[in-house]
């Protein structure tokens, strides 16, 4: 949305660099949200289990309670209600702004002998360029993402070890086959470019399955 923002008669021009700088928070957010993540899931485990452990002044209830509880179905309800979501969105997130921090430090090395904040405003254009060219590109890969993701959380841990689903190839030929629709008038350099940046980027797919594997193995233990 802030790349395209500058193309909107009512936001006006924005100031040179801001579209890279709107390029670059969410890293910055994503590092923020990741630590606060680990500390607030730590607190939400610990609630959900001491409930079955809490006094009710009532021996025998108590006593019940205690016996019927099962801490590590709860966990594992837990880990399998957040488990589509927990790859679905960081993996999603990664596709969109990967291609364009690739690019963005690629023009960095070529301009080395620039300064830093006319690098920035000068590469505002090719992010508004890719939005505007390969821009539904992005949008495919997300959707793949979330439905790779589906994938995933519906196969067993035996199926992803011995036979796991096709994810990076298959995002990378759809990604590709996608940039054609503008590369067929521009010279196919769109789908040139796509398909370099893509190498790069959609491996993050089969890293996603062997973290997810790596999970439920340790789960398992």
């Amino acid at each position: 949305m802030t790349a395209a923002a500058p193309y909107l008669p009512s936001v006006g021009e924005l100031r040179p660099g801001a579209v890279t700088a709107a390029l670059l928070a969410p890293c910055a957010v994503s590092a923020c949200a990741y630590l606060a993540g680990l500390r607030l899931a730590d607190a939400r485990l610990r609630r959900a289990l001491s409930r079955e452990v809490q006094r009710s002044g009532d021996v025998h209830a108590d006593r019940a309670r205690l016996e019927a509880a099962a801490p590590e179905a709860r966990v594992r309800g837990m880990v399998d209600a957040e488990e589509r979501r927990s790859v679905a969105l960081p993996l999603a997130g990664f596709v969109v702004l990967a291609p364009l921090l690739l690019h963005l430090g690629v023009y960095r090395l070529l301009g080395w002998f620039v300064m830093l904040n006319e690098l920035s405003g000068g590469f505002d254009w090719w992010i508004r360029i890719s939005v505007a060219i390969v821009g539904h590109v992005h949008a495919v890969a997300v959707y793949l993402a979330f439905r790779y993701a589906r994938t995933l959380h519906q196969t067993s841990t035996r199926d992803l070890a011995d036979d796991p689903p096709p994810g990076a190839l298959r995002a990378f030929g759809y990604a590709v086959f996608a940039s054609v629709i503008p590369g067929v008038a521009l010279w196919l350099l769109p789908t040139l470019v796509v398909a370099l940046t893509g190498a790069f980027v959609m491996p993050a797919f089969a890293f996603a399955r062997d973290r997810l594997l790596e999970e439920r193995r340790q789960l398992g233990a």
